[in-house]
């Protein structure tokens, strides 16, 4: 059910781009430093939207690193407690007189 859910979404952004690309068939000017370029708009969209995507998901992934290391750090002292944890329960119990 997830698949056909996630087609269908597919399916109407797919729509929805090709729509918007042929609204938006224009031409644009861009400036460089060094001159002058003309480009249709829609790859200046799809330029900006990748690069902003990209510099995105950059700026995310050091957090996402430093926190798969801390899971891993957490995951081992965690099997550090429960061995200490078997070892505690395998001594015998001991009465004071």
């Amino acid at each position: 059910m997830k698949r056909i859910l996630y087609l269908i979404i597919i399916f109407f952004i797919a729509m929805f781009t090709i729509s918007f690309t042929l609204l938006n068939s224009q031409s644009v000017t861009i400036s460089y430093y060094f001159g002058n370029s003309e480009v249709d708009l829609l790859v200046v969209l799809i330029v900006c939207f990748t690069l902003g995507a990209l510099l995105g998901v950059f700026s995310v992934l050091g957090k996402v690193f430093s926190l798969k290391h801390e899971i891993i750090k957490k995951e081992k002292e965690i099997k550090i407690a429960e061995k200490e944890v078997e070892n505690l329960r395998a001594l015998p119990f001991k009465d004071e007189p």
